[in-house]
């Protein structure tokens, strides 16, 4: 295997790893549609970036940082209809965005096809080193407040009463998940990473209720679609990410069949 292709796969299975296990975190307090629209407000950031000659984290960066903003500091008693209604329109706002600087580019250019669906075979060891560190970051975070985040997410009340700060903890969440989303966008672009993040989680805890184990299988699976995403990719000459973005649905679709399977036996 060529070096830019066992960079690929560290890129591949780290990214798989760290989306898998967070995600845990993401589906258990229903952020899978809020992780959905950071994702696709990345693209226009990124895709500005692109234009600019500048690294596509930069620009899809501050696009997250103005967007988990609104999110973390959005009115408390707007209803559900309203936050989904305003969730979809951020996500159709981001996406014609994004395609709108699109058309100021010279062409559809390699740079710019990255910004959609990441090109890990261009992965760099730096790319590799960013992501790292953010994984250490995050596997450091929920360590030491795990408990913490999961009192907030099934009881937030009960997190107030004992004095710890909810709001505080839903934006560390908020936090973690943006910067993994952007570090990611080197290899699965700015509208695949809600396939790793909900896919291997989402099927992780229909097998386990447990959160720890859950996490662990989750990190698994979202390592072995990143591996196996990319060896179909360079055999069949398939986009890698995309590969990878649909191993992670297939593995929610079987394991959901096979749920449904054995609650029917019973």
């Amino acid at each position: 295997m060529s070096s830019f292709a066992w960079r690929a796969l560290c890129e591949l299975v780290l990214v798989g790893a760290v989306c898998g296990g967070l995600g845990v975190h993401v589906v258990l307090r229903r952020m899978a549609y809020t992780a959905d629209m950071l994702s696709h407000v990345m693209l226009p950031g990124a895709v500005a970036a692109s234009l600019a000659a500048a690294d596509l984290r930069i620009g899809a960066a501050a696009a997250v940082l103005v967007a988990g903003t609104v999110v973390a500091t959005r009115p408390s008693l707007a209803g559900k209809a309203a936050h989904t209604t305003t969730t979809g329109v951020v996500v159709s706002g981001a996406l014609a965005a994004g395609a709108a600087l699109t058309s100021l580019s010279d062409g559809f250019r390699v740079d710019l096809a990255a910004a959609l669906i990441g090109s890990p075979l261009t992965a760099t060891t730096a790319d590799i080193a960013i992501f790292a560190g953010v994984s250490l970051v995050v596997v450091v975070t929920l360590a030491l407040f795990g408990k913490e985040l999961l009192l907030a997410a099934f009881d937030p009340a009960g997190c107030r009463a004992l004095g710890y700060p909810a709001r505080g903890l839903d934006a560390l969440l908020l936090t973690l998940l943006g910067a993994v989303l952007v570090a990611a966008v080197p290899a699965v672009g700015s509208i695949l990473p809600l396939a790793l993040i909900a896919g291997p989680s989402g099927a992780a805890l229909m097998w386990t209720r447990r959160v720890l184990p859950a996490m662990a299988l989750a990190a698994v699976l979202g390592a072995g679609a990143g591996a196996c995403g990319l060896v179909l990719s360079l055999h069949y000459r398939l986009a890698a990410g995309a590969t990878v973005a649909l191993l992670c649905g297939l593995i929610f679709l079987v394991s959901y069949a096979k749920t449904r399977i054995s609650t029917q036996k019973h």
